[in-house]
């Protein structure tokens, strides 16, 4: 998976989004400057510091710079033509609460933004400006973080993530998320509505982290394993197709054994018990297999790939089996 950043706070503000990041995601980056980082929360400064799911990204004075332009013209186009571009937010009239002192509470720390953006917020009075930042109505401060997160991502070639679907049609409307992306989160986070036992809210972030620290190998399968499908999803691949597609992994072996044009007859027993034992077809039998069917490791490229390849199967089938006693 590609690196992911989040916006628009410095956490998720919802547990269960994060206890599924836990089990789903390599890592997310949000955007915290670094003299802003003790305002993290202590439960979210605990996944940072015990698991590799958090990196916190420091915004350079480009990205808010080349941010504050885009936000400028948008809202530009906003204040021309107030009712034609509000429906962007669901609204008839989004600037009746944009400049409404009263509803300025979302704040956007001085180190995202440059200050055309500030002089531009407080001469057309949508904002005000404190000694911390710029405190401007949420919409508004979405708007301006969808593009900021969108710089950093195309100069970290990266991908952009929120979990705030209630500018998705904004967010749909900018090109900020991948659509793509948003489609495998879904179909993940089905697989694990099939799979977990518990709902995932009833599990204590401190049981997550450690499943998340057991089973970091198997996770990076997992995810291997969802690359291999991606263009699957879109065309109706389901969930349980996916988990199904699990059950007769090990045959796998028997069939590169037969694309190499041994035959299942001329592999010694012991090797033969070894392919079709599940529990035995662990990283370290592979030498073994391999010499009992007296190949060479340098010489046997298809057969060594379909090896790999069935090793990240299995990884990810042991997931599955990890996930379905998770509690």
């Amino acid at each position: 998976m590609e690196p992911l950043i989040y916006y628009p706070t410095f956490e998720p503000p919802s547990d269960t989004w994060l206890k599924f990041a836990l089990l789903y995601f390599e890592n997310f980056m949000p955007i915290v400057p670094h003299n802003r980082q003790n305002l993290i929360t202590d439960g979210f400064r605990l996944i940072q510091r015990e698991t590799d799911l958090v990196t916190l990204y420091s915004p350079e004075y480009e990205d808010g710079y080349r941010a504050s332009l885009q936000s400028i013209d948008e809202v530009q186009k906003i204040l021309i033509n107030t009712h034609e571009r509000s429906p962007l937010f669901r609204q008839i009239n989004v600037l009746r609460k944009w400049q409404n002192p009263e509803k300025w509470n979302f704040m956007v720390y001085n180190e995202k933004f440059s200050d055309n953006w500030a002089y531009f917020c407080e001469d057309n009075n949508l904002g005000r400006r404190t000694e911390d930042g710029l405190l401007i109505h949420e919409e508004l401060a979405f708007l301006f973080m969808t593009y900021l997160a969108k710089e950093i991502a195309f100069r970290e070639s990266a991908a952009v993530i929120t979990d705030n679907n209630r500018f998705d049609n904004f967010t749909n409307y900018a090109r900020a998320t991948n659509s793509a992306i948003d489609r495998r989160t879904k179909f993940a986070k089905g697989i694990f509505s099939f799979l977990v036992p518990k709902n995932i809210s009833d599990i204590p972030i401190c049981s997550l982290i450690e499943f998340r620290n057991r089973n970091r190998h198997l996770l990076r399968a997992f995810n291997d394993e969802l690359d291999n499908v991606q263009s699957k999803i879109s065309e109706g691949y389901s969930h349980a197709d996916f988990i199904e597609s699990y059950n007769n992994i090990y045959s796998e072996y028997s069939k590169e054994i037969l694309l190499q044009g041994l035959g299942l007859a001329s592999v010694p027993f012991a090797a033969y018990i070894l392919i079709q034992n599940s529990a035995a077809t662990t990283p370290e039998y592979v030498k073994e297999i391999l010499g009992a069917l007296g190949i060479i490791l340098g010489g046997g490229y298809t057969l060594n790939k379909g090896l790999k390849d069935n090793q990240t199967r299995r990884y990810c089938k042991k997931y599955f089996t990890n996930l379905e006693r998770l509690r």
